[in-house]
């Protein structure tokens, strides 16, 4: 089989996977937030054109290359649950007037949609608030609720 149409099935198959394309929708830059929750390391990066977070566990890293990191040696890793996906989201999105309102995703990597109040330039905002933000944010993890599932 040629090389080179190896590589077309693999783009091909690549493409047939919705959340695989919106995640390279993402800039493949450095993240947007350094964010701790707990004693646990978050990285944060906003998509240009949806209202979504693209979170990561781990270390400040581009994106391709957490990417890589979280398919091989943190691949194994146990994923916290999702009321820390949350708080996580919500510890940048707050400071902007914004909330998360959905998380999904596996392992430990996690979009997350939000929502922000009327008038809220997202753009702007995350543009304002980067340097600060890549500095490092630091939320409190959130206390387990009782029963089955913990929101957010």
């Amino acid at each position: 089989m040629d090389l080179r149409a190896i590589g077309f099935a693999s783009l091909v198959a690549l493409g047939a996977c919705a959340s695989t394309v919106h995640t390279l929708g993402y800039s493949a830059d450095w993240p947007d937030a350094d964010v701790m929750v707990g004693n646990q390391r978050y990285q944060v990066w906003f998509h240009d054109k949806d209202p979504t977070v693209l979170i990561q566990h781990g270390d400040p890293r581009p994106l391709g290359q957490m990417l890589a990191q979280n398919l091989t040696i943190n691949s194994r890793a146990s994923s916290p649950g999702i009321a820390v996906w949350g708080a996580a989201a919500n510890a940048v999105l707050n400071q902007i007037r914004c909330s998360a309102t959905e998380v999904t995703g596996a392992d430990q990597m996690r979009e997350v949609q939000y929502q922000c109040d009327a008038g809220v330039d997202v753009g702007a905002a995350v543009a304002e608030h980067r340097a600060q933000w890549r500095q490092g944010v630091r939320v409190e993890a959130p206390v387990p609720a009782p029963g089955p599932a913990s929101g957010f």
